[in-house]
């Protein structure tokens, strides 16, 4: 049974992984018919962090954050959300400006939220192509625990 682990582990990983983005996926998809009311930008800018490379070389990473407030029923909401899931850091400091500068600070913009959880919030929806990406990998490291598997 113990030969068996990181194969099972393996396919755990990919079931796991692929449900959790399928499921993101389906609310990105849903977010398109969310209501949309205004809301406020309060905050824009672009951040960045320091990554190790494999070679040992320190690289750059950037991410775009824009955090902004919105009104759903006379409840005030704040949320920092541009998409579902957040696809976090990048290696391009262009797309992250650009992004940033879509949404700059004080403008007003539309806003989707989930009626259900208000709370939940996002500006621009559809599942971005990192998602399907991910479901791509989480599919292939359940098909090398399954390899490992038959092979074992």
């Amino acid at each position: 049974m113990l030969a068996k682990f990181p194969a099972l582990l393996l396919i755990a990983i990919g079931v796991a992984g692929f449900g959790w983005l399928w499921r993101q996926a389906q609310l990105a998809n849903a977010a398109q018919d969310w209501p949309s009311t205004i809301g406020t930008v309060e905050r824009s800018e672009v951040e960045w962090r320091v990554r190790r490379g494999a070679d040992n070389h320190d690289q750059r990473e950037y991410r775009a954050v824009v955090s902004y407030r919105y009104q759903v029923n006379g409840q005030t909401y704040s949320s920092s959300a541009i998409r579902i899931p957040d696809i976090g850091f990048g290696g391009s400091q262009t797309l992250a400006e650009d992004l940033a500068r879509r949404y700059p600070a004080n403008a007003s913009i539309p806003v989707r939220y989930n009626p259900a959880k208000p709370e939940q919030a996002c500006l621009e929806t559809g599942a971005h192509w990192s998602v399907r990406a991910g479901q791509l990998l989480m599919l292939l490291f359940a098909a090398a625990g399954a390899f490992l598997l038959i092979r074992s």
